[in-house]
């Protein structure tokens, strides 16, 4: 598989080719952060820790592997629809950690109160912005 084949592949599990809404990128810093928040909602894998605080609308990610790949959070923010259902997609983004292995590192983001937010964690190439869909964790919902 080509490079171009292979990024195109992999950013596929971000959001449909349909949406008009540009990407988020972030890079975490392992300088600050919401040391003492409680989380809501976590993925753990043998590569890394990705959680989200709904207090502060604080992300940690944890490199919990010296395997030279970054882990990432991807992230999607839902509004309701006139049926009531969370399914108006608003806002994604991807956060990486590139801080390397046993670090962690912060984000935090400001997104309107009482929406949906979905997370996986997932590993990539930080580089060439490559994330294998094969490398994600499942999807978990909490309170933005």
């Amino acid at each position: 598989m080509t490079v171009a084949a292979a990024t195109a592949a992999a950013w596929a599990i971000a959001v449909s080719p349909a949406s008009a809404i540009t990407a988020e990128y972030d890079v975490t810093d392992s300088d600050s952060g919401g040391y003492a928040h409680q989380f809501d909602a976590c993925r753990v894998t043998s590569y890394g820790q990705g959680c989200f605080a709904e207090y502060g609308e604080w992300f940690s990610i944890e490199d919990t592997d010296a395997d030279g790949k970054s882990p990432v959070i991807v992230w999607y923010l839902y509004q309701k629809d006139n049926a009531g259902d969370y399914t108006d997609l608003t806002r994604f983004g991807y956060i990486w950690h590139t801080d390397g292995n046993n670090t962690e590192g912060w984000q935090n983001k400001s997104f309107t109160d009482g929406l949906r937010l979905e997370f996986k964690l997932c590993l990539g190439e930080h580089t060439t912005r490559t994330i294998p869909s094969s490398t994600c964790t499942s999807l978990v919902a909490t309170k933005a």
